[in-house]
């Protein structure tokens, strides 16, 4: 056993990180409504990009392609701040994490639970497109939900629930009433469930297994982490250790760290656009000692448009000063796109009325509507349809 930890050691010092940690974390404590379902709130800690370390610092300025949206579920009887680690570290790399504090009543309901999750990431992604959220134009289009034990198999729940989801990701998931594992029957999007050889808590033969061998499509992968216990995918936490019969062969630390040299290379290549990472990932996951997978599927990228929302770029970004902004439509509908200053205001409308679905382009010619020059600075490119909202971020040069 030592020699496979120094192993595990050794590989994590010397294969070089996807990429060095670019962000702050800022956190705060939100709640969000769900209109569909009687105004529910589901309220979230929030961890989020930010210019500074600490509770409620501003938002940091996004990559390009804008941040990701992230929703995780708490194991049974769990608080959310016990995923503070995973929270924090996916924060670093561009992630908007919403951590639900729902489900923790003695009979949760894990149908409402895999609910609140699906919603906790629209309505972080959805953020960006609000002029009153401090994340306006600062939010992609992908989301990611995840979960540990009974928040697993919600987040299986969550994706079978909306099909707008692009991905799942699951510590030790749960089978839960109605079957996660059933759901998995809908979901064809990309797919990385955690095992541990320890969990005697939900034994991956009846719970881990049967979900990776349901799921419908899409790249999937389960990865099983030798030694690695049910309770130490999260921080301690005392009712968890409780209901836990059998002890991890390697230390929280050690799990955590093995975790995530698998997790971020997968995120980045799945929710942050990162096409490079899908190597990185695969090569991590053959070569790292105690890891044993399976997989199927191919590694590709989720297209938004299957999804069923539109796409929106920005070219040449910078403009200097002329730029054109492509959309692309799944659907006949009603359009608006405009140019905002970084405050929300309407600098210039460049189209609206009905459009076909496909794609269109339109040039902006750094101009307002009065026809002045704008000055150099970042600007949103905001296409409103009659169900969705997306943004794009331009920045300007002169």
């Amino acid at each position: 056993m030592m020699s496979r930890l120094l192993a595990l050691v050794v590989l994590i010092a010397l294969v070089p990180l996807a990429a060095a940690a670019q962000f702050a974390v800022g956190t705060a404590d939100v709640t969000f409504i769900d209109p569909d379902r009687d105004d529910r709130p589901v309220p979230c800690d929030l961890y989020y990009p930010a210019v500074a370390d600490g509770s409620g610092q501003p938002p940091a300025d996004p990559p390009a392609a804008g941040f990701a949206a992230v929703s995780f579920g708490h194991g049974y009887q769990m608080s959310a701040g016990v995923y503070g680690w995973v929270a924090e570290r996916l924060a670093r790399i561009g992630c908007v994490v919403a951590v639900a504090r729902t489900g923790g009543e003695l009979f949760p309901d894990h149908e409402e639970f895999g609910l609140d999750l699906a919603f906790a990431a629209r309505a972080a992604r959805d953020a960006g497109s609000d002029e009153a959220s401090p994340l306006f134009g600062r939010m992609g289009e992908r989301t990611l939900v995840m979960g540990h034990s009974m928040g697993g198999g919600a987040s299986f729940l969550a994706m079978a629930s909306d099909p707008q989801l692009t991905a799942v990701a699951s510590f030790a998931a749960a089978e839960t009433d109605p079957s996660a594992i059933a759901a998995c029957g809908a979901i064809d999007r990309p797919a990385l469930l955690f095992a541990g050889t320890n969990d005697c808590v939900t034994p991956p033969a009846d719970h881990q297994i049967p979900m990776f061998e349901a799921l419908a499509g899409g790249w999937r992968t389960l990865a099983t982490l030798a030694g690695a216990s049910h309770c130490q995918f999260n921080e301690y936490s005392f009712l968890c250790a409780l209901g836990e019969f059998c002890s991890a062969d390697i230390s929280r630390g050690e799990q955590h760290d093995l975790v995530w040299l698998l997790l971020e290379p997968w995120v980045r290549a799945v929710v942050l656009d990162e096409a490079d990472q899908f190597a990185v990932f695969q090569e991590r996951l053959s070569t790292t000692a105690g890891v044993a997978f399976e997989q199927a599927g191919t590694p590709t990228m989720t297209p938004l448009l299957a999804a069923g929302r539109p796409r929106l770029e920005v070219h040449p970004n910078p403009a200097n000063p002329r730029t054109t902004v492509v959309y692309e439509l799944p659907e006949p509908t009603r359009v608006r796109l405009r140019i905002l200053d970084l405050r929300g205001r309407v600098v210039r409308e460049l189209v609206t009325g009905a459009a076909p679905a496909g794609t269109h382009a339109v040039t902006w010619d750094g101009r307002d509507a009065a026809g002045r020059g704008m000055s150099s600075g970042v600007y949103l490119a905001r296409l409103t349809t009659t169900r969705t909202t997306t943004v794009a971020r331009l920045t300007l040069v002169r």
